[in-house]
């Protein structure tokens, strides 16, 4: 008896499976037209990026020639980053210098000039370089308070979760 209501059960589900014809259908109700999604983030455009880079590499030549060197020549790098969604091209300038060791980082609006965060850390005593605390580690996040930070492992990680730009 058990066996028998089990195959009329399977072929009933088998026979609903096979009769219905479900090409071109869908299981989500259609979108009105004109309907925009819900959340859509933004990228920039290549465009967007090209712009930013170039303008990246020019604020990074001017601070180069610019900049106070003590003791020997610094080497210096930059990364870009443009965020659409606030319409600001990110530009963090790195600097390290050997004699005496000293380290600063820079974020910045590419087109602004407006400074975001900043690192400045100078081992003039000769100690090891985890006994020295940098003596600059600023975060400014607009429209939220100021923030401190202690290394500069904490710095590149607010620098990249706020500003999307790394060493």
């Amino acid at each position: 008896m058990k066996i028998k209501l089990s195959f009329a059960a399977l072929s009933f589900g088998f026979a609903i499976v096979v009769g219905c014809d479900t090409r071109g259908l869908s299981i989500y109700p259609a979108k009105p037209a004109g309907a925009k999604p819900l959340f859509k983030p933004e990228a920039a455009t290549l465009e967007q990026q090209k712009m930013c880079d170039e303008q990246a590499v020019k604020k990074f030549h001017d601070d180069e020639t610019t900049a106070l060197h003590i003791g020997d020549k610094p080497e210096y790098s930059y990364t870009s980053h443009y965020d659409p969604a606030v319409n600001v091209c990110y530009v963090r300038v790195h600097t390290f210098g050997a004699n005496p060791p000293s380290v600063t980082d820079v974020v910045y609006d590419a087109f602004g000039g407006r400074v975001f965060a900043s690192y400045i850390w100078v081992n003039g005593q000769n100690k090891k370089f985890w006994e020295v605390s940098p003596s600059e580690c600023d975060i400014e996040i607009p429209g939220k308070p100021e923030e401190k930070c202690t290394s500069d492992t904490e710095f590149d990680e607010l620098t990249d979760k706020y500003f999307g730009v790394t060493k």
